[in-house]
This record gives C-alpha cells, structure tokens and sequence, in this order.
C-alpha cells in the first residue's frame, strides 16, 4: 500500500499531461460547470492516490485565476485527503501499530507523533505536509495508519498544503499559455525543504523525549521494596 501511494500518483500525472491542455481550454471557458466538476475530480483523483496535487495546482490557477483557484484547490486537497484518511484507516487497521510496538524506538515516536497533545501533533502534521520528501499520497497512508486524530489531521492538512498549494496555483495562474513543460519548483522547494530541515529536528526531539520516558517507565519497578 506504502508503494502504491507512493508511485501510482506519478502514472496520473503522466495523463494529465496529455489531456491538460485541453482540458484547462474547456475549464477556463466553463468556470460555473468545471468548478464543481474540478473539485469533485480532485476529491475523487487525489483521494484515491491517483493524481498529484502539484500539476493540479497549475491547472487551477490557470483556468480560474489566483484566489478562485486557491480556494477550489484547498477545498479539493483538504476533502482529498479526509477522504483518503477514512479509506487508508479501514484498510490498514491496527498494522501499524502492532509493528510499531516491536520496536522501542518506533513505537516512541507513534507516540510522540499520537500522545503529545493536540497543538504538536497538529504542528507535526502540518511540517510533514510541508515537506518535499514526503508526497501527498503516501502522507495521508501513512497518518491514517498512523491513527493520528481527524482534527489533527485535517487542520495540519490544511495549514500545511496552503503554502504549496499557493505556490502552484500563482504558477498557473501567471502562464500566459497553459503548459507543464517548463514546470519550475523554485518556490516548492523553498517553502518545503526548511519545512524538511524542522521536521527532522522536530520528530528527533520528540521521539528522543518519549523514548526516554519509555525507557525510564520500563527500567521503573512496579512495586519499591519496604524500608527495614
């Protein structure tokens, strides 16, 4: 499933390279009609993996303009990926946990990344969806199986994604003519890989700290022996 997520997006966007073109011809000229119809395709599309939010983010500003874009765009990546948490959490049950749990140190950082309170679990998912080595797809796998809260999940998704989904839909939205050839990550990367840097700061610190914890639980008898 964690490779499926990871690689059936990039098979989708080599279709959307083919049928772009015309398709944001026909977007730009219907925006009442393709408006709908674009964020119930990325519902569809990116929920079920099969599409990436980056090329979909170019044809959104291109057809609709920056702001309109914008906000069809994060409403369709934050119903995406809610959509894809419930699929992913019924598919993959407690298996990650129960790997987790084998291991001390895997299992400090589910908890770090689960047990630490509401802000850093939101702060942590918000750092990961900012990214740029942890694609859209395979996030919402790996937090759904996770089980990190549905809160968490969708306020980090969206605080998140805003700034990439930003940075895409401006690029469409100053292309004179719509291609994906001259796709530039310029501004992707740099929101993303300061994202990156934190993240592992971030995740470092707190599996550390819940490791020590764990490991001072474990060492802790149950029971202290009566003074003489």
């Amino acid at each position: 499933m964690a490779l499926i997520t990871a690689f059936l997006p990039m098979a989708g966007s080599s279709a959307l390279l083919v049928v772009g073109y015309p398709l944001g011809i026909w977007m730009q000229a219907n925006p009442a009609v393709s408006a709908p119809l674009f964020v119930a395709g990325v519902l569809i599309f990116c929920g079920l993996a099969l599409l990436p939010t980056n090329l979909i983010g170019i044809l959104a500003g291109w057809a609709f303009g920056f702001w309109f874009g914008l906000l069809l765009m994060v409403i369709g990546v934050v119903g995406s990926a809610t959509v894809s948490y419930f699929i992913n959490l019924r598919l993959t049950g407690d298996t990650l946990t129960a790997l987790t749990e084998r291991n001390a140190r895997a299992d400090a950082i589910h908890r770090a990344l689960t047990n630490e309170g509401y802000f850093k679990t939101t702060s942590v998912i918000t750092l990961i969806r900012m990214s740029v080595v942890m694609p859209f797809a395979f996030t919402n796998f790996f937090l759904a199986a996770a089980r990190v809260p549905i809160s968490s999940f969708v306020l980090g998704t969206f605080l998140g994604m805003l700034p990439r989904s930003g940075a895409m839909v401006l690029l469409g939205a100053g292309l004179s003519v719509l291609t994906f050839d001259n796709f530039n990550d310029v501004w992707f990367l740099a929101a993303g890989i300061p994202a990156t840097v934190i993240l592992i700061i971030v995740i470092g610190v707190m599996s550390r700290r819940a490791l020590d914890r764990l490991t001072l639980e474990t060492s802790t008898p149950d029971a202290q022996p009566e003074m003489r």
